[in-house]
C-alpha cells in the first residue's frame, strides 16, 4: 500500500468509526423513548393516566433521530461513493454541508460545533471528492486547534474572482486574540492536500480566517 493509500484509509477509517458510533447514539436514543412509550402505555392499561405531553415528546425525539439516522447514512453512503472516480464534479454547498456533518462529533468532543452558511447556489468544482472531504476535515482541525475554549468553525461558501471559496473563521465567545490557524500542527498537511487538489489556501492578516480556494467549473 503506497503512502496516499495509507493515508486514504486512515482518513476513510476515522469517518467510518465516527459516523457508525453516531448511528448507535441513534438507535439507543429510539429505543430509551420507545421504552418510555411502553412503560407509559403499561401504566395506562392499569388505569393510571396516560400523560399526553410526555408521550408526544417521546414520539417527536423519535422522529428526530430517525430524520437524524438517515441523515448520517446518507452522507456516509455518499462518502464512500467519493471513491468511485477519480474526479467529479461536485455541488460545493452540498459537500461542505456533508463535510460539516462528518465533523460534527469530533468537533463536539472538543466542546466545538460546526457551522454552515451559504452565500450562493449552483457553486461546482471538479476535484477528486475523497481529497476534498480529507482537506476540509484538516482545515476544520486546524481552525479548532486555535480555540483556547468552546467555540464554532463556521464554513462560508461562496465566490473569489474565479475561484470557488470555502472561507473557514474560528469564533469563540471570549477569545480577545484572533486564533491563527496557521500556527496549527495540520497546516502545512493542509497546505499540501488543498495543492494536490489545484488550490491554494490563505490566511487573512490578521489570521482569524482562511480560505481554501479552488478553481470554479
Amino acid at each position: 500500500m503506497t503512502e496516499d493509500e495509507n493515508r486514504e484509509a486512515a482518513f476513510i477509517s476515522k469517518i467510518t468509526a465516527s459516523t457508525t458510533h453516531e448511528i448507535r447514539n441513534v438507535l439507543a436514543i429510539v429505543k430509551e423513548s420507545a421504552g418510555l412509550i411502553e412503560d407509559m402505555v403499561k401504566a395506562s392499561g392499569e388505569g393510571r393516566p396516560l400523560k399526553h405531553d410526555r408521550l408526544i415528546r417521546a414520539v417527536d425525539r423519535i422522529d428526530a433521530q430517525v430524520t437524524r439516522g438517515a441523515d448520517l447514512l446518507t452522507n456516509l453512503n455518499r462518502f464512500a461513493h467519493s471513491l468511485d472516480h477519480p474526479t467529479e464534479l461536485i455541488d460545493v454547498k452540498v459537500e461542505v454541508d456533508r463535510v460539516a456533518m462528518l465533523c460534527e462529533r469530533f468537533a463536539r468532543l472538543k466542546g466545538h460545533t460546526v457551522d454552515v452558511e451559504h452565500e450562493r447556489d449552483g457553486i461546482s468544482t471538479e476535484v477528486n471528492a475523497l481529497l476534498f472531504h480529507m482537506s476540509l476535515c484538516c482545515a476544520v482541525g486546524c481552525c479548532q486547534d486555535r480555540l483556547a475554549e468552546p467555540g464554532s468553525v463556521r464554513l462560508i461558501t461562496g465566490q473569489s474572482g474565479g475561484d470557488v471559496a470555502i472561507t473557514l473563521r474560528a469564533e469563540a465567545p471570549s477569545t480577545h486574540t484572533p486564533p491563527s490557524p496557521t500556527a496549527a500542527p495540520g497546516w502545512e498537511k493542509l497546505q499540501g492536500l488543498v495543492g494536490e487538489l489545484g488550490g491554494r489556501v490563505e490566511a487573512s492578516t490578521d489570521e482569524s480566517h482562511l480560505d481554501v480556494l479552488l478553481p470554479a467549473r
